[in-house]
């Protein structure tokens, strides 16, 4: 009976202990986050990333539920190490001199986003909250005790700020706090009209800085974007101008930049950068770019000039219908002539070609009435009924096109471009032909070619009055703009080429820090309407007539007549030549059929 009591206490025992080992772990598989707010952090501490790296530190029993957690709410791939692809990390661990050993060893980039949960009480003076030691990634720490965002990679020095609610951790608005960016531009209209620079020093070296004393510095459509971004960001700037002939400079290798606006921001010189920047391959490859707008690449090529020509009296008809007119006469005239010969009561008089040849262009130009062989009567019935149809067209055709101008064919394509010999230039850095013309094309692969290099806009003018020259520049909405300034009264000889060589989107080019902030911005002004308001405002006020006037064709008919001279009529006159020649040698051919035993003269005086 003993050993039996014995025996039933230890399994009271046992079972009481293994009941509560099942109760601790039950309340230990409770997160103390709530699936609500556990979503909440996770969606706006990865809201730039698709993957996740996902690092352990101390027990796993302990974490386990935030582990679980976790596993049930991110619903992109996760890693249990660190990978290179994934720019996003979770890191979740008992202690925080644990997760700061893991800290340590993780590549710290703008895009960095990291996660930090410590399933114990956090003080705020923990070596977890040094700003230090995550350098421009985006961090989030939540703790049993307390929740900590860190402050925004823009703001210096940078700050970990507590927050009393999981909601507060999701803010989009963005405030830099009047802190002073350096930014970079050039003279370029539509974009940007600034006009005086003076000498300022900025860390320590002396910089072109743009005075914007003048109403003209605050213009530009550009321009107005830029402030409209830095009112809504709350930022102060200072616009310094690049150093160099080059605006953009140019690529020397892989890995290596010179001059221009994309060096100073690939040197961190500056944040931002604005001047008609293009997005291409080589300037993508360097630089981060927030799109704007959508531009056309065209040419100003030089307008049709008034010609007179020798051959006006053919301009009614094409070729192709002088060459059927040609064929049909010629075939006429020899069905004729084979018919003569075959056929015996057919009109004698048609026995030779070359009469043959004359009386039905006679016939055609109702110039000849003879008498008709009644074996030929309904042919030569149908031929003058044709030439009556011709004449018509062609003296109706005729009257109205030399009494008005003519002009050399447009230019409007590539290949028109190409056969024209036309050359074109841009001042600065050579333009990526790459990126500028579709080099697939025969034609277009002509055009690096033609492209001659000047180093200044006051070249510009003397290469244009050369001749046989093309002018470079963007089409915005309608409106065409020069790349190099260009004055009023040369732009009276251009027009706008019809073909557009390319198309490109403008930018602002950007730190990557500020990319997401201006990106959001711009996406605002241009859903809002206000890019356009801009842009249609600016051009309005500062498009040139003379601009719009590119637009426009002159050489269509105007109402006015111009007076006739020799040139336009040199072929009738040669016409007439030709036909006093013919008639002469005729009337010799006539004079020799006359026999002999009868007098010339007796019979043309009797006729």
């Amino acid at each position: 009976m003993k050993e039996f009591m014995l025996v039933y206490v230890f399994c009271v025992s046992v079972s009481s202990v293994r009941g509560d080992r099942r109760d601790i772990l039950a309340s230990e598989s409770e997160s103390w986050i709530p699936d609500e707010n556990f979503t909440q952090i996770i969606n706006v501490s990865f809201s730039s990333s698709k993957c996740c790296n996902v690092l352990l530190s101390g027990s796993m029993e302990e974490s386990e539920a935030l582990f679980d957690q976790f596993r049930n709410t991110y619903p992109y791939e996760y890693f249990l190490r660190d990978t290179e692809e994934c720019h996003a990390y979770f890191l979740l661990g008992a202690t925080d001199y644990e997760v700061i050993i893991s800290i340590k060893k993780l590549s710290l980039l703008w895009k960095t986003e990291i996660l930090i949960i410590i399933n114990k009480m956090v003080s705020s003076d923990s070596a977890i909250l040094n700003n230090t030691i995550y350098g421009i990634a985006n961090v989030n720490v939540v703790s049993r005790s307390e929740i900590w965002k860190l402050s925004e990679n823009y703001i210096k020095p940078r700050a970990f700020i507590k927050l009393d609610r999981y909601e507060q951790m999701h803010q989009n608005y963005i405030n830099f706090r009047g802190k002073e960016l350096q930014v970079c531009s050039t003279y370029k209209p539509p974009m940007t009209f600034f006009n005086r620079t003076i000498k300022k020093m900025i860390d320590g070296a002396e910089e072109e800085v743009f005075a914007m004393d003048s109403d003209s510095d605050w213009d530009g459509i550009e321009m107005h974007l830029f402030l409209a971004v830095a009112k809504k960001l709350n930022f102060t700037w200072t616009i310094r101008k690049p150093k160099g002939n080059y605006t953009y400079g140019r690529r020397f290798n892989e890995t290596v930049w010179e001059g221009g606006i994309i060096q100073l921001l690939t040197e961190r010189k500056v944040d931002i950068a604005f001047a008609n920047i293009f997005i291409t391959l080589d300037q993508y490859s360097f630089v981060d770019m927030s799109p704007w707008y959508e531009i056309y690449i065209h040419f100003l090529v030089p307008r049709p000039r008034r010609t007179t020509s020798f051959w006006a009296l053919t301009r009614p008809f094409t070729a192709q219908v002088w060459y059927l007119l040609a064929t049909v006469l010629l075939l006429h005239s020899l069905y004729t002539y084979i018919r003569t010969k075959i056929d015996p009561q057919f009109a004698k008089q048609f026995q030779n070609f070359l009469i043959i040849l004359i009386d039905l262009i006679g016939y055609l130009l109702s110039s000849l009435v003879p008498k008709v062989p009644t074996t030929n009567k309904l042919q030569i019935l149908l031929w003058r009924t044709a030439g009556w149809l011709i004449i018509t067209a062609y003296c109706s055709s005729l009257a109205a096109r030399l009494s008005s101008w003519d002009y050399e064919p447009r230019i409007d394509t590539v290949e028109q471009f190409i056969q024209a010999n036309l050359t074109w230039t841009r001042s600065g850095e050579p333009p990526p032909f790459e990126d500028f013309f579709n080099l697939k094309d025969p034609y277009a692969a002509q055009l690096p070619n033609k492209y001659y290099h000047i180093d200044n806009e006051s070249q510009i003018q003397m290469i244009i009055a050369q001749g046989n020259y093309a002018l470079l520049g963007n089409t915005i909405d309608t409106w065409f703009f020069p790349t190099n300034y260009v004055p009023n009264e040369e732009l009276k000889n251009y027009r706008l080429m019809r073909q557009s060589l390319g198309h490109y989107h403008n930018a602002f080019a950007v730190q990557p820090w500020l990319l997401k902030p201006i990106n959001m911005i711009m996406l605002l002004l241009r859903e809002t309407g206000i890019t356009n308001w801009h842009l249609r405002d600016v051009i309005r006020r500062r498009n040139s007539y003379y601009l719009r006037q590119v637009l426009v064709e002159h050489d269509k008919y105007d109402g006015s007549v111009q007076v006739l001279g020799l040139t336009p009529l040199g072929a009738g006159f040669s016409l007439l030549l030709i036909g006093l020649s013919i008639a002469t040698f005729v009337f010799y051919l006539e004079i020799r059929r006359i026999p002999k035993a009868v007098s010339t003269l007796k019979l043309i005086r009797d006729e």
